[in-house]
């Protein structure tokens, strides 16, 4: 029996070698979920915060991940209006439109009778 999360997890699989999304590794993947339960309660966190966002990734490998994330276009950096020495991380359009895509794997994957 196929639950519907396995076979989410297929389908996020399959999407991932999608022509145009960009290849992430897991721990950048991990890294972009963990930043979207901040984004989804409307929290931008500081760059400073993401060092610690992964306890089981060191914050130097968190700060490299990061920058590969803003690179491939992800992830942007905005400055604070108080304080422009604080960089919040923010999603950028091609992040919204993953996270979408994802979400729409995710209610056919649910829709689906197990098999």
């Amino acid at each position: 029996m196929k639950s519907a999360y396995f076979r989410f997890l297929s389908r996020a699989r399959m999407a991932s070698a999608l022509p145009g999304a960009p290849v992430l590794d897991p721990v950048e993947e991990r890294l972009l979920c963990r930043l979207a339960t901040l984004w989804g309660n409307d929290y931008r966190p500081t760059v400073l915060e993401t060092l610690g966002i992964d306890a089981g990734v060191s914050a130097r490998t968190v700060q490299r991940r990061m920058e590969d994330l803003r690179t491939k276009g992800m992830i942007e950096y905005q400055f604070e209006p108080k304080d422009q020495r604080i960089k919040r991380v923010a999603p950028t359009k091609l992040a919204e439109q993953y996270f979408s895509h994802m979400d729409q794997l995710m209610h056919a994957a649910s829709r689906e009778k197990s098999a």
